[in-house]
């Protein structure tokens, strides 16, 4: 039954959807070039200080992504009031609410993989020293887990609010609120600010693996609350 559900929704993916990976791994790949040749290449670090800069900016491009993931799916519905007639298929309630998220991870993981692509040509094509493939890839899945649990909280926000551009501006608001709590990562809010996450579970900081263990417990935890909630809720 998921898997019809999540036909269903990949038949009403957006165009806008599927080319945001695309536009936003661009974006970022060439926002950290030119941060990284403007500020940090005289550096100690060299070329390889191209990780602090993804550091910087990762997590909130991954969050910022999942807000606008989770309005683009649900604003479907919620623009043209259409909830009812989504839920005379047959498929059970909770169903839908997961095809949803499972497509916003789907999306999220696009992302990363062509974020690692990118970096891995701009590497090539920039220098012959050898790239720590394997921290690339942990710094940028790691960030891609951290974020399951602000997935459970756009998801819920985004099926609650008929206008989408508010659970959009709370996600943009917490990705860069993130960013600069995630600085102190022994502070109570850095604990209690999912936003924080992605940032906090780099290979650069401390206790990665826990951040990314506490998101992703989170995030199921939502996700199952939010789908109990979807399936009891009146539209």
């Amino acid at each position: 039954m998921i898997w019809r559900a999540l036909r269903a929704e990949g038949m009403k993916l957006k165009p806008a959807a599927c080319w945001l990976p695309v536009i936003s791994s661009l974006l970022f790949i060439a926002f950290m070039a030119l941060e990284w040749y403007l500020n940090f290449r005289k550096g100690p670090g060299g070329v390889y200080s191209a990780f602090n800069v993804m550091y910087l900016f990762l997590g909130f491009v991954m969050l910022l992504n999942t807000a606008l993931f989770t309005g683009m799916l649900t604003g479907v519905e919620q623009e043209s009031n259409s909830w009812k007639q989504l839920l005379t298929l047959p498929v059970a309630r909770p169903y839908l609410y997961w095809a949803k998220a499972i497509w916003v991870l789907l999306l999220l993981l696009c992302t990363a993989f062509l974020i690692i692509g990118g970096m891995v040509l701009l590497w090539i094509c920039y220098t012959s020293e050898p790239l720590p493939f394997q921290f690339l890839i942990q710094q940028i899945m790691y960030s891609f887990l951290a974020s399951a649990a602000v997935l459970g909280l756009q998801m819920w926000l985004s099926t609650q609010l008929a206008n989408q551009s508010i659970p959009m501006s709370i996600g943009f608001l917490g990705a860069v609120s993130g960013l600069f709590i995630a600085r102190d990562s022994g502070a109570v809010w850095a604990r209690l600010w999912p936003w924080a996450y992605p940032t906090l579970s780099s290979p650069f900081m401390p206790g990665a693996g826990m951040w990314i263990a506490i998101s992703v417990g989170l995030g199921a935890i939502l996700l199952t609350a939010g789908a109990l909630h979807f399936n009891n809720k009146q539209f």
